[in-house]
Formats: C-alpha cells, sequence, structure tokens
C-alpha cells in the first residue's frame, strides 16, 4: 500500500499511457506534420547537424550535458511521451531527464540506427543503465525506438518512445516482479 501511496497511484491526473494513440497523441501528430515546416533536405549537411545535435543529447548522458542541451535541442513547445511521463515544455522534459539521473550511476545510449521517413525520423537505440542500488559497473541494457519530428529551426517538437520498461525498471519492485513472472508463465 505504501508503494501505491507513494508512487502517484490515487494522483488525481490521468494514468499516463505509453502507446493509446489518445487525444494529445493525434493533436501533437497534426501540430507537428511535417508539411507544416521546411525541413533539411536527405542527406545534406543540416540534417546531419540537426541529428548530431540529437545523438549528442542523449549519447552523452550526464547532468550537465543535459542541463545545458535539452533546451537547445527541443523546442520550447514539444510532445513528449515516454513510458513513465508526458510533457509539452522543453523545460519539464530537461528536469525529468535530470531527476532520472538520480538513482543511477550512470546511463548510455548507443544509437544504432536513424530512419527518415519524409519529415519523419526513427531512431533505433539501446540504451544501459547502471543503477546505485547494483554492484557498480553492473549495467543492464535494453532497446528501443524513438519517433522524432522537427521544427524549420532544426529543434525537436515530437518525441514519442517505444520501450518496455518491464525487465530493466519494473522487476525492481517486489510485487510488480512476481506479477510479471505470474503473468509471463501464464502465456
Amino acid at each position: 500500500m505504501l508503494l501505491l501511496l507513494t508512487s502517484g497511484c490515487f494522483n488525481k491526473e490521468p494514468m499516463h499511457t505509453q502507446t493509446v494513440p489518445d487525444a494529445r497523441y493525434r493533436a501533437a501528430l497534426a501540430a507537428s506534420d511535417p508539411a507544416n515546416y521546411d525541413l533539411p533536405a536527405e542527406g545534406s549537411v543540416e540534417e546531419a547537424a540537426m541529428l548530431k545535435a540529437l545523438e549528442d543529447l542523449f549519447t552523452d548522458y550526464t547532468y550537465d550535458n543535459l542541463e545545458a542541451n535539452v533546451t537547445r535541442v527541443y523546442a520550447e513547445q514539444i510532445y513528449f511521451r515516454d513510458a513513465f511521463k508526458q510533457y509539452d515544455r522543453a523545460e519539464a522534459v530537461r528536469d525529468y531527464l535530470l531527476h532520472g539521473l538520480e538513482p543511477v550511476s550512470g546511463v548510455r545510449f548507443l544509437f544504432n540506427r536513424i530512419v527518415r521517413s519524409g519529415g519523419d525520423f526513427y531512431v533505433d537505440w539501446t540504451m544501459a543503465i547502471d543503477f546505485k542500488k547494483t554492484p557498480p559497473g553492473t549495467w543492464e541494457a535494453s532497446m528501443g525506438v524513438s519517433h522524432f519530428r522537427f521544427n524549420s529551426e532544426g529543434r525537436v517538437i515530437f518525441h514519442q518512445d517505444y520501450w518496455d520498461p518491464t525487465d530493466i525498471v519494473y522487476k525492481r519492485i517486489p510485487i510488480v516482479k512476481q506479477l510479471i513472472a505470474y503473468v509471463k508463465r501464464k502465456l
């Protein structure tokens, strides 16, 4: 019960969903339609610079880098949704990412590939986390994909993650770990 109270389960805010195409998601897709923006040509120097800024933000996943660069890479108003939270301001995304560093000794991202489809960009990534509650150097890895859209200035205006936190995060909560194991056995 304490876990439910401290995790915010009784919060009056509607429960966040990662992959349900709700009204906010549909509105963000319409508002960030690449047809409304002047994007760099595929394969251009400008496109490479825009994508490098994004990759540099995540591959140097440190407090100093995130604090200094999230609001440079992301537009002031943004649609951001990952497995845990949803935000519409770059400052809120920055604060969320910085807060996420508290329980870890380190985070590494590897951008495996970036695929462009029109004005939509998809990043296939691998993340490794070294949690403070595990022996130092005990890195745990997980893979995911993120969908990005950019404005005419080359700043991110849409960021939707597709990532399953089950094995790397939820298994750290004893009752959830047991429930996940039970469900997996029943499938």
